[in-house]
């Protein structure tokens, strides 16, 4: 993983769930002692609230990050349903449809093509998707602050959110084109999309310049 900056660290820090919650239990201090309830120590109070909320909230959602390549394609596939329903809750509308139509075109093509006996990019191409591409990138977007993805420009301006969005709607269209082209057997499409999506998914942390 890339080295990320003092700064960069600071705003995931900020965002952050554990500090949210921590910011939020440490105000009751202050209002605790306005209504009388406690008097001395009442910033030792506040600082063990905070601290208490941190610890609370700092475990972020963990996602499965690859998918091993050992397994049957029934099984692949589970593991694939797992991790989307995993990443469903911090999907916007928009995003759980794209995703679904990638899990529908998956599960269409990818069994035809390991039943083919097909070993060459367009069986490279879809594999890689489902073990590697689709859920790193799933699992660093998750990773993220949910504040810091809808609120802060990490590339060309744009949130993780917009940029997740695009990449799920460009591998649900990508996906679709290579369903299209394994039935009419047009191996040369089949090439290009191979080398359009290793293009797009070849990095997918969203933090990562």
């Amino acid at each position: 993983m890339p080295r990320r900056s003092l700064k960069l660290r600071a705003l995931l820090f900020l965002y952050g769930n554990g500090n949210i919650l921590g910011c939020a239990l440490a105000l009751l201090g202050p209002a605790l002692l306005f209504a009388g309830v406690i008097d001395k120590g009442w910033l030792l109070i506040t600082a063990g609230l905070y601290v208490a909320g941190c610890l609370l909230g700092r475990k972020a959602p963990e996602l499965e990050r690859r998918i091993e390549d050992s397994l049957s394609v029934e099984q692949t596939l589970e593991r694939l349903d797992h991790v989307v329903a995993q990443a469903q809750p911090h999907l916007t509308e928009d995003m759980r449809k794209s995703l679904d139509n990638v899990r529908g075109s998956v599960g269409e093509v990818l069994p035809r093509l390991v039943g083919a006996g097909s070993h060459g990019d367009d069986l490279f191409t879809v594999r890689e998707t489902v073990l590697r591409y689709l859920p790193e990138t799933l699992a660093n977007y998750v990773a993220l602050p949910p504040a810091f993805r809808i609120t802060h420009a990490v590339k060309d301006g744009k949130t993780a959110r917009q940029l997740l969005g695009e990449q799920l709607g460009l591998l649900d269209a990508k996906l679709r084109e290579i369903v299209a082209n394994v039935a009419s057997s047009d191996a040369a499409a089949l090439v290009a999309n191979g080398q359009f999506l290793e293009k797009k998914f070849r990095q997918p942390d969203f933090l990562a310049s």
